[in-house]
């Protein structure tokens, strides 16, 4: 009679600690006064599932970020990527993607809310709703820009919003031209209707953008 030894291997199931790390547990370690189970209660789930995002166990994606933050004073960007640079900008105003057009001026006093920024450089950063489609090639009409006001040295190519003493302003691409010649502010659209305009005597450059962004939730 033939015997056959089996040897089975009792492998301890892998922890899934870690596995998914995120800024929850250093945000709250900032608000003591926020519990497990208090924060759970808040955001209509379980004390389970707020220790599972804790602990990295369980992916702690937008959905997630976007309910924890404002219960722990922070934003959703720092709990899904903790470590990453953000900061708070005001949405200010409107600018036009088409020709000139007067508006009550680009006013850091009126903020219409604050969004956060993250991974730009430092800087007097703004952010204006574009109403045109000018500049639809990159920024579509509805979207935003993040405006630096800091940034006013104009570069070849590059994108900027100019205004004139006059309380006008625009959105466009400069173009410096050859060596005498006039710098232009291009349209960059699928749109052949627009036109260059050229710089005047008086227009100043407000700042460089620096970002454009479909969605601001």
């Amino acid at each position: 009679m033939l015997v056959f030894e089996t040897h089975t291997n009792l492998v301890p199931p892998c922890s899934m600690k870690g596995k998914f790390p995120n800024g929850l547990a250093e945000a709250m370690k900032r608000r003591p006064d926020i519990s497990q189970g208090k924060l759970a209660k808040a955001i209509g789930t379980s004390q389970q599932q707020i220790g599972k995002l804790l602990h990295g166990e369980r992916e702690l994606g937008a959905h997630w970020a976007e309910r924890i933050a404002p219960i722990l004073l922070t934003s959703p960007e720092q709990l899904v990527f903790p470590g990453l640079r953000t900061f708070r900008a005001p949405v200010v105003s409107w600018v036009s993607a088409g020709r000139l057009a007067m508006q009550e001026g680009v006013r850091k006093s009126d903020v219409r809310r604050y969004v956060h920024l993250a991974d730009l450089p430092k800087g007097d950063w703004i952010v204006l709703e574009v109403q045109g489609d000018s500049m639809d090639r990159i920024a579509p009409d509805g979207s935003f820009i993040c405006v630096n006001l800091a940034d006013q040295r104009t570069v070849n190519d590059k994108f900027y919003v100019f205004s004139t003493p006059e309380g006008e302003a625009t959105f466009k691409r400069y173009r410096s031209g050859a060596a005498g010649s006039t710098p232009r502010l291009q349209p960059f659209s699928t749109n052949p209707d627009h036109e260059t305009i050229y710089m005047v005597e008086g227009m100043l450059v407000l700042g460089r953008v620096g970002r454009v962004i479909n969605d601001l939730g």
